[in-house]
């Protein structure tokens, strides 16, 4: 099983879709998570409390995990919020179906080999069956 995850993910390690997706994705988080800590930074309720937490907070949201220990608490970080809710859906949704389609590609695969393989396993099944026959008719 590990090798097949392996090939699975070799494939996906030289997918140019995936990095480029990947890419703006982690751009994506990193950036509004940085802009929603700018925008909290004048709440007397504010939970972002530094960039690092933003990103936290980004990451949450986009991965739609949201703890809630961080909520965004002006205009501004809520629509940082909003955005960030929207791209993790489109983007890390990409992501996870990128992944999907690989591991099916594998198992698709799998089973045409294998399929070829019986057909040739029975191929040699019928040419000793016929010589057999041959051999029989000829007596």
């Amino acid at each position: 099983m590990s090798g097949e995850i392996r090939q699975v993910a070799k494939k996906l390690s030289t997918s140019h879709r995936l990095r480029r997706i990947v890419a703006v994705l982690v751009f994506v988080v990193v950036g509004l998570g940085i802009l929603s800590a700018y925008f909290e930074k004048g709440s007397s309720l504010r939970t972002v409390e530094n960039g690092w937490d933003g990103v936290y907070f980004a990451i949450t949201t986009v991965t739609g995990v949201g703890y809630g220990d961080m909520v965004p608490t002006t205009l501004g970080g809520r629509m940082v919020a909003m955005i960030l809710q929207i791209v993790g859906v489109v983007l890390f949704g990409s992501v996870v179906a990128m992944v999907s389609v690989e591991i099916l590609r594998y198992q698709e695969d799998y089973y045409v080999r294998r399929m070829f393989r019986r057909m040739d396993e029975l191929e040699v099944k019928l040419d000793e069956i016929k010589k057999h026959l041959d051999y029989l008719v000829k007596k």
